[in-house]
């Protein structure tokens, strides 16, 4: 069957399968679960790379969370205590370092608020080169990950707003060294069971913000934050000629299945994924959403507008 993805999320991240025949048109699959955050989140511990709960946020829809909150290399985790609540309801979880908020259904409050301080996660210093830093991504892996062999198209829609982003002082400020990010990225993955380098996978990048550039540099190269994958970002005037340094919502809508595609070639042509070039093997597995700051700065950013 050939069919459709819908992706959708609190930072308004939507994919869509759709089918390739117009005879039998199946209806659009939206493969993210929860995608107004409503659920709330598992905590997972702040070690990078290791996926330990040790409590949840609970949101105001009561039932098990299906996003998962990552705080990499903080040295603040959030505590699982009761949230603060807005004169809008929106629930709200902070301590010295980050903020995070849930706006309810149907509230002129965003779906989902991430904030944070790393002036005070690398105090008394900022951080150096080689170091690992700060993250607070909200994740989730799909139960039912989308075959990319059988879509005809990978439909995304994001829309997004910078509140802030401010550099602190960092005495040994180098823009190599020191950035502050914001991004979505997805898993392009070997999901096929058996299949030889079953597992391996792409980071392809949708980058939102970054402080040194107006629009985000392509980066197409090996991870160096750790899992030593294939990142693939184009450019951010890929995806929208709207720069989040504006303060201005910024909307996404693009099929990103010829970006999949090129992805997937790509890091086959630089050595990467030499478990399988098959490209039946490979599926949409997840998406990451968040901050990445290897520098110190006090940054805030919202997604998706209600109606």
């Amino acid at each position: 069957m050939i069919y459709g993805a819908y992706l959708r999320a609190g930072l308004a991240f939507v994919m869509t399968l759709v089918s390739a025949t117009a005879a039998e048109l199946p209806p659009e699959q939206e493969l993210i679960g929860d995608p107004h955050f409503q659920r709330g989140f598992i905590l997972w511990e702040t070690k990078p790379g290791k996926h330990i709960k040790y409590g949840e946020l609970p949101g105001p829809e009561k039932a098990e969370p299906v996003w998962g909150l990552s705080q990499w290399s903080s040295r603040f985790p959030l505590a699982t205590n009761a949230p603060k609540k807005t004169h809008y309801s929106a629930l709200i979880w902070s301590n010295a370092a980050k903020t995070i908020s849930i706006g309810p259904a149907g509230s002129p409050q965003a779906d989902l608020r991430l904030a944070a301080n790393t002036g005070v996660e690398y105090s008394p210093r900022s951080r150096n080169a080689g170091e690992p830093w700060v993250h607070l991504l909200v994740e989730q892996e799909f139960k039912t990950p989308a075959p990319l062999a059988e879509m005809s198209a990978a439909k995304l829609h994001v829309e997004a707003r910078l509140l802030r982003a401010k550099r602190l002082p960092m005495a040994n400020y180098s823009p190599d060294v020191h950035a502050a990010q914001f991004q979505i990225y997805i898993t392009v993955q070997n999901r096929r069971d058996k299949s030889p380098g079953y597992g391996d996978l792409v980071w392809f990048e949708v980058p939102i913000y970054d402080d040194r550039d107006r629009f985000p540099k392509a980066f197409k190269e090996q991870d160096f934050g750790g899992t030593a994958k294939f990142i693939f970002a184009p450019d951010g005037k890929t995806f929208t000629d709207t720069s989040a340094h504006d303060g201005q919502w910024l909307t996404i809508d693009k099929d990103l299945l010829p970006l999949l595609h090129e992805a997937l070639a790509t890091a086959w042509g630089r050595g990467f994924l030499t478990g399988s070039k098959n490209f039946d093997d490979y599926y949409i597995g997840g998406v990451y959403i968040g901050w990445e700051l290897p520098g110190s700065y006090d940054v805030e950013i919202e997604g998706v507008r209600k109606k």
